[in-house]
Protein backbone atom coordinates (compact mmCIF):
# COMPACT_ATOMS: atom_id res chain seq x y z
CA UNK A 1 0.00 0.00 0.00
CA UNK A 2 1.01 3.71 -0.78
CA UNK A 3 2.10 5.51 1.91
CA UNK A 4 2.37 9.29 2.02
CA UNK A 5 4.94 11.56 3.55
CA UNK A 6 4.70 15.15 4.93
CA UNK A 7 7.81 17.35 4.07
CA UNK A 8 8.35 20.59 4.04
CA UNK A 9 4.48 22.24 2.57
CA UNK A 10 3.56 19.19 0.88
CA UNK A 11 2.18 15.60 1.30
CA UNK A 12 4.58 13.29 -0.94
CA UNK A 13 3.38 9.87 -2.17
CA UNK A 14 5.55 7.77 -4.40
CA UNK A 15 8.45 10.79 -4.48
CA UNK A 16 5.82 12.80 -6.08
CA UNK A 17 4.28 16.13 -4.36
CA UNK A 18 0.60 16.05 -2.77
CA UNK A 19 -0.50 19.92 -2.55
CA UNK A 20 -1.98 20.30 0.85
CA UNK A 21 -4.64 23.05 -0.56
CA UNK A 22 -5.95 20.53 -3.01
CA UNK A 23 -6.87 18.13 -0.48
CA UNK A 24 -8.76 20.95 1.20
CA UNK A 25 -10.50 21.01 -2.49
CA UNK A 26 -11.48 17.91 -2.74
CA UNK A 27 -13.29 18.11 1.00
CA UNK A 28 -15.03 20.66 -0.18
CA UNK A 29 -16.18 19.33 -3.17
CA UNK A 30 -17.31 16.51 -1.83
CA UNK A 31 -19.87 17.62 0.45
CA UNK A 32 -22.27 18.84 -2.83
CA UNK A 33 -20.29 16.57 -5.87
CA UNK A 34 -21.22 20.04 -7.46
CA UNK A 35 -18.10 22.17 -9.11
CA UNK A 36 -19.92 25.18 -9.47
CA UNK A 37 -21.22 25.30 -5.73
CA UNK A 38 -17.83 24.19 -4.50
CA UNK A 39 -15.80 26.39 -6.62
CA UNK A 40 -18.18 29.60 -5.09
CA UNK A 41 -17.14 28.03 -1.73
CA UNK A 42 -13.57 28.03 -2.46
CA UNK A 43 -13.63 31.12 -4.59
CA UNK A 44 -11.97 29.44 -7.58
CA UNK A 45 -12.63 29.38 -10.88
CA UNK A 46 -14.58 26.26 -11.70
CA UNK A 47 -11.93 24.99 -14.52
CA UNK A 48 -9.18 25.62 -11.58
CA UNK A 49 -11.48 23.04 -9.46
CA UNK A 50 -11.91 20.52 -12.30
CA UNK A 51 -7.90 20.58 -12.78
CA UNK A 52 -6.94 20.37 -9.44
CA UNK A 53 -9.32 17.16 -8.56
CA UNK A 54 -7.94 15.65 -11.79
CA UNK A 55 -4.31 16.11 -10.68
CA UNK A 56 -5.26 14.07 -7.58
CA UNK A 57 -6.90 11.65 -9.64
CA UNK A 58 -3.56 11.69 -11.48
CA UNK A 59 -1.38 11.23 -8.37
CA UNK A 60 -3.89 8.41 -6.89
CA UNK A 61 -3.79 6.36 -10.10
CA UNK A 62 -7.93 5.59 -10.11
CA UNK A 63 -10.65 8.06 -10.47
CA UNK A 64 -12.18 9.83 -7.80
CA UNK A 65 -15.95 10.04 -9.24
CA UNK A 66 -18.45 8.16 -11.22
CA UNK A 67 -21.04 9.42 -13.14
CA UNK A 68 -24.88 7.39 -12.30
CA UNK A 69 -28.16 9.11 -13.67
CA UNK A 70 -26.29 12.20 -14.75
CA UNK A 71 -25.14 12.93 -11.17
CA UNK A 72 -21.78 12.53 -9.79
CA UNK A 73 -20.91 10.55 -7.16
CA UNK A 74 -17.39 9.02 -5.06
CA UNK A 75 -16.10 5.86 -6.70
CA UNK A 76 -15.24 3.48 -4.03
CA UNK A 77 -11.67 4.84 -4.44
CA UNK A 78 -12.51 8.48 -3.86
CA UNK A 79 -14.53 7.27 -0.50
CA UNK A 80 -11.17 5.66 0.78
CA UNK A 81 -9.24 9.03 -0.24
CA UNK A 82 -11.49 11.02 1.10
CA UNK A 83 -10.87 9.54 4.79
CA UNK A 84 -7.25 9.71 4.38
CA UNK A 85 -7.96 13.38 2.64
CA UNK A 86 -9.33 14.37 6.08
CA UNK A 87 -6.81 12.80 8.02
CA UNK A 88 -3.99 14.22 5.72
CA UNK A 89 -5.73 17.66 6.43
CA UNK A 90 -6.20 17.43 9.81
CA UNK A 91 -2.81 16.61 10.57
CA UNK A 92 -1.52 18.92 8.85
CA UNK A 93 -3.78 21.57 10.49
CA UNK A 94 -2.36 20.37 14.02
CA UNK A 95 0.56 19.85 13.14
CA UNK A 96 0.82 24.26 12.11
CA UNK A 97 -0.93 24.96 15.29
CA UNK A 98 1.38 22.80 17.51
CA UNK A 99 4.73 24.29 15.51
CA UNK A 100 3.52 27.94 16.02
CA UNK A 101 2.73 27.48 19.58
CA UNK A 102 6.12 26.24 20.25
CA UNK A 103 7.73 28.77 17.84
CA UNK A 104 5.95 31.73 20.34
CA UNK A 105 7.15 29.88 23.27
CA UNK A 106 10.59 28.82 22.38
CA UNK A 107 13.56 30.80 20.62
CA UNK A 108 17.52 29.77 19.57
CA UNK A 109 20.46 31.63 20.62
CA UNK A 110 23.22 31.97 19.11
CA UNK A 111 26.47 32.79 21.90
CA UNK A 112 30.09 34.05 21.42
CA UNK A 113 31.70 32.36 24.49
CA UNK A 114 35.46 32.90 23.58
CA UNK A 115 36.08 29.71 24.97
CA UNK A 116 35.69 31.10 28.94
CA UNK A 117 34.82 28.96 31.17
CA UNK A 118 32.90 31.07 33.95
CA UNK A 119 31.02 32.76 31.51
CA UNK A 120 29.76 28.34 29.69
CA UNK A 121 29.09 28.24 33.33
CA UNK A 122 27.03 30.91 33.73
CA UNK A 123 24.93 30.16 30.48
CA UNK A 124 24.27 26.35 31.25
CA UNK A 125 23.06 27.79 34.89
CA UNK A 126 20.81 30.19 33.58
CA UNK A 127 19.80 27.15 31.05
CA UNK A 128 18.84 25.19 34.02
CA UNK A 129 16.87 27.82 36.01
CA UNK A 130 15.30 29.01 33.09
CA UNK A 131 13.95 25.39 32.21
CA UNK A 132 12.75 24.82 36.05
CA UNK A 133 10.97 28.77 36.21
CA UNK A 134 9.86 28.37 32.58
CA UNK A 135 8.40 25.01 31.56
CA UNK A 136 5.98 25.51 29.17
CA UNK A 137 8.94 27.44 27.40
CA UNK A 138 12.20 26.26 25.31
CA UNK A 139 15.63 27.71 24.71
CA UNK A 140 18.54 26.22 22.20
CA UNK A 141 21.56 27.58 22.92
CA UNK A 142 24.00 27.41 19.75
CA UNK A 143 28.13 28.22 20.73
CA UNK A 144 29.39 30.07 17.64
CA UNK A 145 33.07 29.68 16.93
CA UNK A 146 34.82 32.30 15.60
CA UNK A 147 35.41 36.33 16.12
CA UNK A 148 32.11 37.25 17.71
CA UNK A 149 33.26 38.67 20.49
CA UNK A 150 33.31 42.14 19.71
CA UNK A 151 29.98 44.82 19.16
CA UNK A 152 29.96 44.54 15.55
CA UNK A 153 28.99 40.68 15.53
CA UNK A 154 26.19 41.46 17.90
CA UNK A 155 24.73 44.79 16.42
CA UNK A 156 25.04 42.50 12.75
CA UNK A 157 23.22 39.55 14.33
CA UNK A 158 26.16 36.57 13.68
CA UNK A 159 25.30 35.99 17.38
CA UNK A 160 22.40 36.98 20.01
CA UNK A 161 24.71 36.81 23.00
CA UNK A 162 28.81 37.32 23.47
CA UNK A 163 31.49 37.83 26.07
CA UNK A 164 32.81 41.26 25.41
CA UNK A 165 36.40 41.76 26.64
CA UNK A 166 37.25 45.74 27.41
CA UNK A 167 41.01 46.46 28.28
CA UNK A 168 41.94 48.84 30.78
CA UNK A 169 44.29 51.36 29.87
CA UNK A 170 47.17 51.84 32.21
CA UNK A 171 46.60 55.59 33.04
CA UNK A 172 43.33 54.67 34.54
CA UNK A 173 44.90 53.20 37.49
CA UNK A 174 42.96 49.55 36.62
CA UNK A 175 39.06 50.98 37.19
CA UNK A 176 36.42 49.57 35.73
CA UNK A 177 35.63 52.40 32.81
CA UNK A 178 31.77 52.50 31.26
CA UNK A 179 31.85 51.32 27.56
CA UNK A 180 30.05 52.93 25.22
CA UNK A 181 27.66 51.19 23.00
CA UNK A 182 25.58 51.61 19.86
CA UNK A 183 21.82 52.33 20.60
CA UNK A 184 20.43 48.41 20.00
CA UNK A 185 23.02 46.83 21.93
CA UNK A 186 22.68 46.03 25.68
CA UNK A 187 25.17 45.13 28.16
CA UNK A 188 25.77 44.16 31.73
CA UNK A 189 28.80 43.46 33.39
CA UNK A 190 30.19 39.88 33.96
CA UNK A 191 33.00 39.28 35.81
CA UNK A 192 36.95 41.24 36.22
CA UNK A 193 39.95 39.53 33.73
CA UNK A 194 43.19 39.32 33.09
CA UNK A 195 44.87 39.29 30.04
CA UNK A 196 47.25 37.18 28.74
CA UNK A 197 50.09 36.93 26.39
CA UNK A 198 50.99 34.39 23.40
CA UNK A 199 53.32 33.54 21.03
CA UNK A 200 54.53 30.98 18.99
CA UNK A 201 57.27 28.72 18.42
CA UNK A 202 58.88 31.02 15.87
CA UNK A 203 59.37 33.76 18.36
CA UNK A 204 63.42 34.19 19.67
CA UNK A 205 61.41 34.76 23.21
CA UNK A 206 59.54 30.88 23.06
CA UNK A 207 62.50 29.18 25.12
CA UNK A 208 63.16 31.61 27.59
CA UNK A 209 62.20 31.12 31.25
CA UNK A 210 61.12 34.43 32.71
CA UNK A 211 59.51 37.60 29.75
CA UNK A 212 60.17 40.89 30.99
CA UNK A 213 58.59 43.88 29.09
CA UNK A 214 62.36 45.27 27.98
CA UNK A 215 62.24 41.91 26.19
CA UNK A 216 59.25 42.53 24.06
CA UNK A 217 60.67 45.96 23.05
CA UNK A 218 60.26 46.78 19.24
CA UNK A 219 57.80 43.29 19.10
CA UNK A 220 54.50 43.64 16.53
CA UNK A 221 51.16 42.70 19.17
CA UNK A 222 49.05 41.05 16.20
CA UNK A 223 45.15 41.34 16.92
CA UNK A 224 42.22 40.73 15.23
CA UNK A 225 40.48 44.16 13.36
CA UNK A 226 37.09 44.54 15.11
CA UNK A 227 37.08 47.84 17.09
CA UNK A 228 37.45 46.76 20.40
CA UNK A 229 40.77 45.20 19.63
CA UNK A 230 41.78 48.18 17.89
CA UNK A 231 41.26 49.82 20.90
CA UNK A 232 42.44 46.34 22.51
CA UNK A 233 45.95 47.34 20.84
CA UNK A 234 45.81 50.85 21.88
CA UNK A 235 45.71 49.78 25.97
CA UNK A 236 48.12 46.83 25.97
CA UNK A 237 50.53 49.61 23.97
CA UNK A 238 49.63 51.70 26.96
CA UNK A 239 50.98 49.30 29.47
CA UNK A 240 54.31 48.45 27.71
CA UNK A 241 54.74 52.33 27.29
CA UNK A 242 54.79 52.97 31.15
CA UNK A 243 57.36 50.67 31.31
CA UNK A 244 59.35 52.56 28.79
CA UNK A 245 58.97 49.63 26.15
CA UNK A 246 57.62 49.96 22.74
CA UNK A 247 54.92 47.87 21.04
CA UNK A 248 53.31 48.20 17.70
CA UNK A 249 49.82 47.21 17.48
CA UNK A 250 49.04 44.86 13.71
CA UNK A 251 45.23 44.37 13.70
CA UNK A 252 44.66 41.79 10.88
CA UNK A 253 41.54 40.39 9.82
CA UNK A 254 40.65 36.82 10.66
CA UNK A 255 38.06 34.09 10.40
CA UNK A 256 39.20 32.67 14.20
CA UNK A 257 40.97 34.33 16.93
CA UNK A 258 42.98 31.10 16.94
CA UNK A 259 44.19 31.52 13.49
CA UNK A 260 46.46 34.47 14.89
CA UNK A 261 48.30 31.95 16.85
CA UNK A 262 49.73 30.03 13.81
CA UNK A 263 50.15 33.61 12.06
CA UNK A 264 52.79 35.42 13.88
CA UNK A 265 55.91 35.03 12.66
CA UNK A 266 59.30 35.92 14.14
CA UNK A 267 59.34 38.97 16.95
CA UNK A 268 55.53 38.65 16.98
CA UNK A 269 53.21 38.28 19.70
CA UNK A 270 49.62 39.00 20.88
CA UNK A 271 47.12 38.81 24.01
CA UNK A 272 44.85 36.19 25.22
CA UNK A 273 42.07 36.25 27.87
CA UNK A 274 42.87 34.51 31.16
CA UNK A 275 41.31 31.13 31.84
CA UNK A 276 39.91 31.12 28.04
CA UNK A 277 40.90 27.66 27.03
CA UNK A 278 41.53 26.01 23.56
CA UNK A 279 42.99 22.72 22.09
CA UNK A 280 45.74 24.98 20.51
CA UNK A 281 46.75 26.87 23.68
CA UNK A 282 48.01 23.73 24.83
CA UNK A 283 50.08 22.88 21.92
CA UNK A 284 53.76 22.76 22.39
CA UNK A 285 54.14 24.85 19.87
CA UNK A 286 52.14 27.94 21.53
CA UNK A 287 53.47 29.50 24.83
CA UNK A 288 50.80 31.08 27.29
CA UNK A 289 52.87 33.81 29.20
CA UNK A 290 52.54 37.08 31.28
CA UNK A 291 55.27 40.01 31.74
CA UNK A 292 56.79 40.38 34.62
CA UNK A 293 56.36 44.16 34.96
CA UNK A 294 52.78 44.24 35.17
CA UNK A 295 49.12 42.62 34.69
CA UNK A 296 46.90 43.99 32.23
CA UNK A 297 42.82 43.70 34.00
CA UNK A 298 39.93 43.33 31.67
CA UNK A 299 36.34 43.91 32.50
CA UNK A 300 34.83 41.26 30.91
CA UNK A 301 30.68 42.37 29.70
CA UNK A 302 27.56 40.24 28.24
CA UNK A 303 26.18 42.06 24.77
CA UNK A 304 22.83 41.52 23.24
CA UNK A 305 20.88 43.17 21.18
CA UNK A 306 17.71 43.24 22.49
CA UNK A 307 15.58 43.95 19.37
CA UNK A 308 16.43 40.41 18.02
CA UNK A 309 15.08 38.73 20.88
CA UNK A 310 11.61 37.60 21.21
CA UNK A 311 10.07 37.14 24.93
CA UNK A 312 11.46 34.04 25.47
CA UNK A 313 15.03 35.08 24.84
CA UNK A 314 14.30 37.90 26.46
CA UNK A 315 13.69 35.96 30.08
CA UNK A 316 16.44 33.72 29.66
CA UNK A 317 18.48 36.95 29.47
CA UNK A 318 17.11 38.03 32.70
CA UNK A 319 18.00 34.91 34.55
CA UNK A 320 21.66 35.44 32.79
CA UNK A 321 21.88 38.40 34.47
CA UNK A 322 20.70 37.80 37.63
CA UNK A 323 22.93 34.97 37.83
CA UNK A 324 26.03 36.87 36.56
CA UNK A 325 25.45 39.05 39.05
CA UNK A 326 25.42 36.41 42.24
CA UNK A 327 28.60 34.59 40.58
CA UNK A 328 30.56 38.30 40.39
CA UNK A 329 29.27 39.21 44.29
Amino acid sequence: MERFVYSGSRWWRGGKPLETAYLHEYITFSRSLNFAQAATELFVSQPTLRAHIHALEDEVGAALTVKRNGALELSPTGKLFLKKARAIVKLTEESVAECRAFSAASSSLVVGTLDFPPFEDVLLRALAAFREDCPDQHVEILFASGTYANVESVVDGRVDLSIFVHVQRCENGGVPQPVTMPRQVSSFFFMRGECRFWMNRSCPLFERAHISARDLDGYTLLLGNSDNMVEAGEAVASWFAQAGVQVEPDNQPCANYLDLYLSGLGETFGIALGGSRSGLRTSPDIRIFTVEDFVIPCDLHVLSNEERLDSCGQAFLERLQTLARESDA
